[in-house]
């Protein structure tokens, strides 16, 4: 059944704020923040950077929030809007009001928060299982997206996740505990250690029940819906799912997109790598700026 995503109670909100916000107040760059109304709720979006260039719309991986984007976001925003919302359903500062059923229903709250924005076309990414729900969006909305970016992209998106990283989720989610918290994100994200401030924000978004629907493999049909140009960057080394057999089924069912798979990194991919993934991210995010590029 639908949930709607919420704080076990109001210490817990209270806690998790206080963190978000401190973790907030060092964001590199000059930025303003939104909140736009859906039929799901109140979406939170911090706006940073200016330029001609299409807006980028950045989608965290599973539990996360805009602020994960902070190491990234100089070079991001350097000739161009950038958007960092948080999701809807997950620990953050937007508050869900309304269950979000399927990628039908996530689709439809981007394209209403694009409208509250308003932005006609948007170039759309997303890590991990934020790139499941990017994919989504490319389903049922190409038309308002310039092109999409899939950073490791979550173990369900295009094939069955491996039964020992549903095991790990599992465990996790019986009895968090910032100790196996820490070793959950050694193992998935070898090359990438939180800082305080970023650790005791995850640590207390364990308290928040999570409204989003869990990730669904998408279909062969659903992926010759897509018309909105596509890179996907695999990690090597990844522990969710097998890259190499992603890559395949993404190439079959849409020729056109670019699809990589990255050496020597994993599921931390845009972490480890930020100095081939960034570059390569905006390289594509360039080529597909012109209008007559747009779905």
């Amino acid at each position: 059944m639908p949930k709607i995503g919420q704080f076990k109670n109001d210490e817990a909100r209270d806690e998790f704020m206080r963190a978000y916000d401190t973790f907030a107040s060092q964001w590199p760059i000059p930025s303003t923040e939104i909140d736009v109304e859906t039929s799901f709720g109140t979406t939170h979006v911090r706006r940073s950077g200016s330029g001609d260039g299409v807006p980028l719309v950045l989608l965290p991986g599973i539990s996360g929030n805009g602020q994960i984007w902070a190491p990234f976001i100089e070079n991001l925003a350097c000739d161009r809007v950038v958007y960092t919302p948080d999701v809807i359903g997950w620990a953050g500062r937007s508050t869900q009001t309304a269950p979000l059923e399927n990628g039908a229903d996530l689709a439809r709250w981007m394209v209403e928060l694009l409208d509250g924005l308003g932005e006609e076309h948007i170039h759309l990414a997303g890590n991990s299982m934020g790139a499941w729900i990017a994919m989504n969006i490319a389903v049922h909305h190409s038309e308002r997206l310039a092109s999409v970016t899939l950073f490791e992209p979550g173990g369900a998106t295009f094939a069955r996740p491996r039964a020992r990283v549903l095991l790990k989720f599992l465990i996790m989610g019986i009895r968090p505990t910032p100790e196996r918290l820490r070793k959950f994100n050694r193992w998935m994200m070898p090359g990438y250690v939180h800082t305080d401030e970023e650790f005791a924000m995850i640590t207390a978004g364990l308290k928040y029940r999570m409204g989003v629907p869990w990730e669904r493999t998408i279909t062969d049909d659903e992926l010759a819906r897509v018309s909105a140009p596509l890179l996907v960057l695999f990690g090597a080394e990844t522990i969710t799912n097998n890259p190499e057999l992603q890559a395949t089924r993404v190439r079959k069912h849409i020729p056109s997109a670019d699809v990589e798979i990255q050496p020597g990194v994993g599921h931390d991919l845009l972490w480890a790598n930020p100095d081939q993934v960034i570059p390569r991210f905006l390289s594509f995010v360039g080529k597909h700026d012109r209008a007559e590029d747009r779905p």
